[in-house]
Protein backbone atom coordinates (compact mmCIF):
# COMPACT_ATOMS: atom_id res chain seq x y z
CA UNK A 1 0.00 0.00 0.00
CA UNK A 2 1.34 4.00 -0.75
CA UNK A 3 1.41 6.67 2.25
CA UNK A 4 -1.96 7.53 1.64
CA UNK A 5 -3.59 4.12 2.27
CA UNK A 6 -1.01 3.93 5.37
CA UNK A 7 -2.15 6.72 6.86
CA UNK A 8 -5.52 5.85 6.25
CA UNK A 9 -5.41 2.80 7.79
CA UNK A 10 -3.94 3.83 10.91
CA UNK A 11 -5.67 7.56 11.66
CA UNK A 12 -1.59 8.61 11.26
CA UNK A 13 -1.29 11.61 9.00
CA UNK A 14 1.24 11.57 6.49
CA UNK A 15 3.25 14.04 7.51
CA UNK A 16 3.31 12.81 10.66
CA UNK A 17 4.20 9.45 8.94
CA UNK A 18 7.13 11.00 7.15
CA UNK A 19 8.47 13.19 10.07
CA UNK A 20 8.77 9.74 11.97
CA UNK A 21 10.17 8.22 9.04
CA UNK A 22 13.37 11.22 9.19
CA UNK A 23 13.61 11.17 12.84
CA UNK A 24 13.05 7.99 13.70
CA UNK A 25 13.69 5.64 10.87
CA UNK A 26 9.65 3.81 11.18
CA UNK A 27 7.83 3.35 9.55
CA UNK A 28 10.49 2.03 7.12
CA UNK A 29 8.79 1.96 3.63
CA UNK A 30 9.99 -0.04 0.76
CA UNK A 31 9.56 1.34 -3.18
CA UNK A 32 8.16 0.08 -5.61
CA UNK A 33 9.38 0.51 -9.56
CA UNK A 34 8.68 4.28 -9.51
CA UNK A 35 10.75 4.51 -6.58
CA UNK A 36 7.53 5.58 -4.43
CA UNK A 37 6.89 4.39 -1.04
CA UNK A 38 5.22 1.13 -0.10
CA UNK A 39 4.30 -0.61 3.30
CA UNK A 40 3.37 -3.55 4.05
CA UNK A 41 0.26 -4.68 6.31
CA UNK A 42 2.19 -5.99 9.27
CA UNK A 43 3.46 -2.09 9.71
CA UNK A 44 -0.17 -1.02 9.76
CA UNK A 45 -0.02 -3.72 13.19
CA UNK A 46 3.13 -2.04 14.60
CA UNK A 47 1.82 1.71 13.90
CA UNK A 48 -1.69 0.82 15.23
CA UNK A 49 0.20 0.08 18.24
CA UNK A 50 2.26 2.90 18.29
CA UNK A 51 -0.68 5.04 18.19
CA UNK A 52 -2.56 3.27 20.83
CA UNK A 53 0.72 3.93 23.17
CA UNK A 54 0.33 7.68 22.19
CA UNK A 55 -3.30 7.83 23.12
CA UNK A 56 -2.08 6.64 26.85
CA UNK A 57 0.12 9.68 26.76
CA UNK A 58 3.42 7.84 25.74
CA UNK A 59 5.99 10.44 23.84
CA UNK A 60 7.03 8.76 20.21
CA UNK A 61 10.51 9.61 21.27
CA UNK A 62 9.90 6.98 23.98
CA UNK A 63 7.83 4.42 21.68
CA UNK A 64 10.29 4.73 19.26
CA UNK A 65 13.20 3.74 21.42
CA UNK A 66 11.59 0.29 22.03
CA UNK A 67 11.94 -2.77 19.91
CA UNK A 68 8.11 -4.10 18.59
CA UNK A 69 8.23 -6.61 21.64
CA UNK A 70 8.72 -4.08 24.61
CA UNK A 71 6.29 -2.12 22.89
CA UNK A 72 3.57 -4.76 23.03
CA UNK A 73 4.42 -5.41 26.30
CA UNK A 74 4.29 -1.68 27.58
CA UNK A 75 0.92 -1.48 26.11
CA UNK A 76 -0.16 -4.36 27.96
CA UNK A 77 1.22 -3.36 31.21
CA UNK A 78 -0.29 0.41 30.75
CA UNK A 79 -3.52 -0.83 29.29
CA UNK A 80 -4.01 -3.83 32.48
CA UNK A 81 -3.31 -0.58 34.97
CA UNK A 82 -6.40 1.60 33.72
CA UNK A 83 -8.50 -1.36 34.08
CA UNK A 84 -10.83 -2.96 37.11
CA UNK A 85 -9.52 -5.67 39.05
CA UNK A 86 -12.91 -7.42 38.76
CA UNK A 87 -13.09 -11.45 38.29
CA UNK A 88 -17.07 -11.21 37.16
CA UNK A 89 -16.24 -9.35 34.02
CA UNK A 90 -13.19 -11.20 33.38
CA UNK A 91 -15.30 -14.86 33.49
CA UNK A 92 -18.50 -13.00 31.75
CA UNK A 93 -15.51 -12.17 28.77
CA UNK A 94 -13.80 -15.78 29.02
CA UNK A 95 -15.99 -18.07 29.89
CA UNK A 96 -19.84 -17.53 29.70
CA UNK A 97 -22.28 -18.83 26.91
CA UNK A 98 -24.55 -16.18 25.21
CA UNK A 99 -27.26 -17.37 27.51
CA UNK A 100 -25.26 -16.88 31.08
CA UNK A 101 -24.14 -13.41 29.32
CA UNK A 102 -27.54 -12.33 28.71
CA UNK A 103 -28.62 -13.66 32.41
CA UNK A 104 -25.54 -11.84 34.43
CA UNK A 105 -26.06 -8.47 32.10
CA UNK A 106 -29.41 -8.46 33.17
CA UNK A 107 -29.21 -9.04 36.85
CA UNK A 108 -26.75 -6.09 37.25
CA UNK A 109 -28.90 -3.95 35.16
CA UNK A 110 -31.58 -5.31 37.61
CA UNK A 111 -29.04 -5.16 41.03
CA UNK A 112 -27.59 -0.89 40.23
CA UNK A 113 -29.85 0.64 38.17
CA UNK A 114 -29.46 2.33 34.84
CA UNK A 115 -26.81 5.22 35.65
CA UNK A 116 -24.63 2.96 38.11
CA UNK A 117 -24.68 -0.05 35.46
CA UNK A 118 -23.71 2.05 32.70
CA UNK A 119 -20.90 3.99 34.38
CA UNK A 120 -19.52 1.02 37.09
CA UNK A 121 -20.39 -2.06 34.79
CA UNK A 122 -20.65 -1.49 31.14
CA UNK A 123 -17.70 0.94 31.01
CA UNK A 124 -15.31 -1.35 32.41
CA UNK A 125 -16.64 -4.03 30.50
CA UNK A 126 -15.72 -1.88 27.37
CA UNK A 127 -12.51 -1.03 28.58
CA UNK A 128 -11.45 -4.83 28.89
CA UNK A 129 -13.06 -5.68 25.70
CA UNK A 130 -10.52 -3.00 24.19
CA UNK A 131 -7.79 -4.38 26.08
CA UNK A 132 -8.18 -7.85 24.99
CA UNK A 133 -8.72 -6.82 21.58
CA UNK A 134 -5.62 -5.16 21.39
CA UNK A 135 -3.25 -7.64 23.18
CA UNK A 136 -4.50 -10.39 21.22
CA UNK A 137 -6.20 -12.21 23.98
CA UNK A 138 -9.62 -12.01 23.14
CA UNK A 139 -10.97 -12.83 19.45
CA UNK A 140 -12.81 -10.52 17.24
CA UNK A 141 -16.10 -13.61 17.68
CA UNK A 142 -15.45 -13.55 21.43
CA UNK A 143 -15.89 -9.72 21.30
CA UNK A 144 -19.04 -9.73 18.94
CA UNK A 145 -20.84 -12.13 20.69
CA UNK A 146 -20.23 -9.93 24.08
CA UNK A 147 -21.23 -6.92 22.06
CA UNK A 148 -24.27 -8.47 20.42
CA UNK A 149 -25.41 -9.46 24.34
CA UNK A 150 -24.92 -6.01 25.64
CA UNK A 151 -26.44 -4.06 22.86
CA UNK A 152 -29.77 -6.41 23.13
CA UNK A 153 -30.08 -5.33 26.39
CA UNK A 154 -29.65 -1.38 25.93
CA UNK A 155 -31.55 -0.92 22.77
CA UNK A 156 -34.56 -2.81 24.63
CA UNK A 157 -33.77 -0.20 27.47
CA UNK A 158 -33.45 3.16 25.23
CA UNK A 159 -36.75 1.57 23.68
CA UNK A 160 -38.73 1.69 26.51
CA UNK A 161 -37.45 4.93 27.75
CA UNK A 162 -39.11 6.38 24.24
CA UNK A 163 -40.73 9.37 24.47
CA UNK A 164 -43.37 11.22 23.18
CA UNK A 165 -42.91 14.05 20.23
CA UNK A 166 -40.83 14.57 17.64
CA UNK A 167 -36.81 13.62 18.22
CA UNK A 168 -34.36 16.13 18.89
CA UNK A 169 -31.01 14.42 18.22
CA UNK A 170 -30.33 11.13 15.72
CA UNK A 171 -27.58 8.63 16.43
CA UNK A 172 -26.30 7.11 14.17
CA UNK A 173 -22.84 5.26 12.41
CA UNK A 174 -21.67 6.09 9.38
CA UNK A 175 -20.52 3.27 6.40
CA UNK A 176 -17.21 1.41 8.36
CA UNK A 177 -18.08 1.97 11.48
CA UNK A 178 -18.90 -1.24 13.45
CA UNK A 179 -18.71 0.12 17.13
CA UNK A 180 -21.69 0.69 18.35
CA UNK A 181 -22.15 0.32 22.07
CA UNK A 182 -20.78 3.57 23.32
CA UNK A 183 -22.93 5.31 21.05
CA UNK A 184 -26.01 3.40 22.19
CA UNK A 185 -24.87 4.17 25.80
CA UNK A 186 -24.75 7.69 24.99
CA UNK A 187 -28.21 8.12 23.55
CA UNK A 188 -29.54 6.21 26.31
CA UNK A 189 -28.24 9.10 28.74
CA UNK A 190 -29.37 11.60 26.42
CA UNK A 191 -32.82 10.40 26.37
CA UNK A 192 -32.12 10.21 30.16
CA UNK A 193 -31.35 13.68 30.41
CA UNK A 194 -34.66 14.99 28.79
CA UNK A 195 -34.05 14.58 25.33
CA UNK A 196 -36.27 12.60 22.46
CA UNK A 197 -33.77 10.46 20.71
CA UNK A 198 -33.85 8.33 17.59
CA UNK A 199 -31.49 5.69 17.18
CA UNK A 200 -30.09 3.98 14.17
CA UNK A 201 -28.95 0.76 14.17
CA UNK A 202 -27.88 0.80 10.46
CA UNK A 203 -24.58 2.07 9.23
CA UNK A 204 -25.59 5.22 6.81
CA UNK A 205 -22.97 6.92 4.15
CA UNK A 206 -22.14 9.97 5.24
CA UNK A 207 -23.97 11.89 1.82
CA UNK A 208 -27.68 10.91 3.44
CA UNK A 209 -27.33 12.63 6.53
CA UNK A 210 -28.32 15.92 5.61
CA UNK A 211 -31.15 15.31 4.16
CA UNK A 212 -32.02 12.53 6.77
CA UNK A 213 -31.53 15.23 9.50
CA UNK A 214 -33.65 17.84 7.78
CA UNK A 215 -36.63 15.55 7.21
CA UNK A 216 -36.44 14.47 10.94
CA UNK A 217 -35.87 17.79 11.98
CA UNK A 218 -33.53 17.59 14.46
CA UNK A 219 -31.33 19.96 16.54
CA UNK A 220 -28.57 17.46 16.52
CA UNK A 221 -26.55 14.38 14.81
CA UNK A 222 -24.76 12.44 17.25
CA UNK A 223 -21.79 10.03 15.78
CA UNK A 224 -19.05 7.51 17.36
CA UNK A 225 -15.66 7.07 15.75
CA UNK A 226 -14.01 3.83 17.21
CA UNK A 227 -10.17 3.43 18.06
CA UNK A 228 -10.55 1.16 14.75
CA UNK A 229 -11.91 4.15 12.66
CA UNK A 230 -9.05 5.72 11.18
CA UNK A 231 -8.67 9.31 12.59
CA UNK A 232 -7.78 11.09 9.92
CA UNK A 233 -10.95 9.53 7.96
CA UNK A 234 -12.93 10.52 10.62
CA UNK A 235 -11.90 14.11 11.10
CA UNK A 236 -12.41 15.06 7.03
CA UNK A 237 -15.49 13.11 7.71
CA UNK A 238 -17.02 15.58 9.98
CA UNK A 239 -15.65 18.58 8.33
CA UNK A 240 -17.58 17.11 5.45
CA UNK A 241 -20.78 17.03 7.13
CA UNK A 242 -20.23 20.33 8.63
CA UNK A 243 -20.09 21.82 5.36
CA UNK A 244 -23.59 20.05 4.00
CA UNK A 245 -25.86 19.82 7.08
CA UNK A 246 -27.32 23.02 8.21
CA UNK A 247 -25.55 25.38 10.13
CA UNK A 248 -28.03 25.37 13.23
CA UNK A 249 -27.92 21.35 13.87
CA UNK A 250 -25.39 20.48 16.21
CA UNK A 251 -23.01 17.78 15.53
CA UNK A 252 -21.85 15.42 18.44
CA UNK A 253 -19.34 13.72 17.91
CA UNK A 254 -17.26 10.57 20.49
CA UNK A 255 -14.66 8.49 20.68
CA UNK A 256 -10.64 7.73 20.37
CA UNK A 257 -10.81 8.56 16.70
CA UNK A 258 -11.62 12.32 17.21
CA UNK A 259 -9.73 13.16 20.93
CA UNK A 260 -7.71 16.05 18.96
CA UNK A 261 -10.47 17.02 16.42
CA UNK A 262 -9.90 20.55 15.94
CA UNK A 263 -12.71 23.42 16.69
CA UNK A 264 -15.60 23.59 14.34
CA UNK A 265 -18.61 25.68 14.40
CA UNK A 266 -20.85 23.35 16.62
CA UNK A 267 -19.14 20.92 17.11
CA UNK A 268 -19.69 18.85 19.96
CA UNK A 269 -16.34 16.49 21.41
CA UNK A 270 -17.60 14.59 23.70
CA UNK A 271 -15.11 11.64 25.11
CA UNK A 272 -16.88 10.77 28.75
CA UNK A 273 -19.90 9.98 29.36
CA UNK A 274 -19.97 11.75 32.40
CA UNK A 275 -20.01 14.81 29.89
CA UNK A 276 -23.93 13.75 28.78
CA UNK A 277 -26.02 15.51 31.40
CA UNK A 278 -24.20 19.01 30.94
CA UNK A 279 -23.99 18.99 27.08
CA UNK A 280 -27.96 18.12 27.39
CA UNK A 281 -28.63 21.31 29.58
CA UNK A 282 -26.68 23.68 28.56
CA UNK A 283 -27.00 23.36 24.21
CA UNK A 284 -30.18 21.70 23.98
CA UNK A 285 -32.20 22.08 26.64
CA UNK A 286 -31.06 25.89 27.76
CA UNK A 287 -29.13 26.76 24.74
CA UNK A 288 -27.17 30.38 24.67
CA UNK A 289 -30.14 32.36 22.70
CA UNK A 290 -32.63 31.02 24.22
CA UNK A 291 -33.57 33.22 26.59
CA UNK A 292 -37.00 35.08 26.73
CA UNK A 293 -37.47 37.94 25.38
CA UNK A 294 -40.28 40.33 25.47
Amino acid sequence: MNIQQLSHETGIGVDTLRIWERRYGEPTPGRDARGHRSYTTAQVDALRIVKKLQNFGQRPSKIFALSSQQRVALLQRIAADKLPDDHRLKRLIDEMTPQQMATELAEQYDRLGLNTFIHQYVTPLLQQLDHGWTTGQLSIAREHLISDQLENLLKGELAGMTRAGAPQIVFLTLSGERHKIGLLLAAILFQQAGLPVIWLSEELPLSEIPELARTLGVSGVAMSFSSYYASRQAKQDLRSLRRQLDSDIKIIAGGCAVQQMASLPNLLICTDLEQIPQLARRHFIHPPGRENHR
